[in-house]
């Protein structure tokens, strides 16, 4: 999506930010869509966008403004809005006004919880059902997430921890805990890169331990080994989280959601 125009509002007057994710490659994007595309098109980059915190939560998605950006009607945008706010990604206020989602400090514990229970069942069940060849991606996945870590790539980071547990939840063989898998993650994908960014994008290598451990445990079969891989994993992140949130409460989280902040034309 072409950033023109992004303004952070209300909450950041004194250091305004304007969200700049590429003119060019937006560009490019809408050069290559083809006829009855454009909803897609709006809802991953807006996605992305969101997901990536270059649209931070409270930010105002004015259906003309976007469409102007997208080169495209209000239809698709406002399908795409739809499709955003069934993931939980933007709210919908009493004025139809859109904005991209606040963080809800008091859903913590029940997605932690939920965190830990779909980690553990669909580590459990991978073991019982992988394949061969689904066992030799998952450990691509893992090779690929420790070159990024070594990079310092923050973002492919947070995008291969997604591709990873969701090739797992793939694993278990049930699609019901794949669809759940996959918005788990996405939420979490934004609470991964607000701890990443506190922790100044550094992330120790031990981290990716009880990955290696999760498939180790799957390649062999052992359920139990899985699962409490699974369980470690998530354990670890909700420690290190909690650690982040008491240290820096204000930086991680916008608690006013009563003023929504304001995506403006240049």
């Amino acid at each position: 999506m072409a950033g023109k125009g992004v303004t952070q509002g209300p909450a950041t007057r004194r250091n305004r930010e304007r969200v700049k994710p590429g003119a060019a490659s937006a560009q490019a994007g809408r050069a290559k869509r083809t006829r009855g595309t454009g909803a897609s098109y709006v809802y991953d980059s807006l996605k992305a966008l969101i997901l990536d915190l270059e649209l931070k939560p409270g930010t105002l998605l004015d259906e003309t403004q976007v469409s102007r950006q997208f080169n495209v009607s209000r239809s698709p945008v406002r399908e795409a809005l739809i499709r955003l706010s069934a993931e939980g990604l933007v709210q919908t206020l009493r004025n139809r006004t859109s904005i991209v989602a606040q963080f809800d400090v008091g859903a913590l514990p029940a997605y932690f919880d939920a965190m830990l229970l779909l980690y553990r069942v669909s580590a459990r069940l991978a073991a019982t059902n992988a394949t061969p060849a689904q066992i030799e991606r998952l450990w691509q996945i893992v090779h690929d997430h420790e070159d990024a870590l070594h990079r310092g790539d923050m973002k492919s980071m947070v995008r291969f921890n997604h591709d990873f547990h969701t090739a797992i939840a793939v694993m278990s063989g049930n699609p019901f805990f794949t669809s759940w898998m996959r918005g788990l993650l996405d939420q979490g994908q934004r609470l991964l890169r607000l701890y990443a960014h506190n922790l100044g994008d550094h992330v120790p290598d031990t981290v990716l331990k009880p990955h290696r451990d999760m498939v180790e445990a799957i390649a062999s079969g052992d359920g139990e080994k899985a699962e409490e891989g699974g369980r470690a994993d998530a354990q670890a992140l909700i420690d290190a989280f909690k650690r982040n949130l008491s240290h820096r409460p204000a930086a991680l989280l916008v608690l006013d959601t009563s003023r929504p902040r304001k995506l403006l034309a240049k």
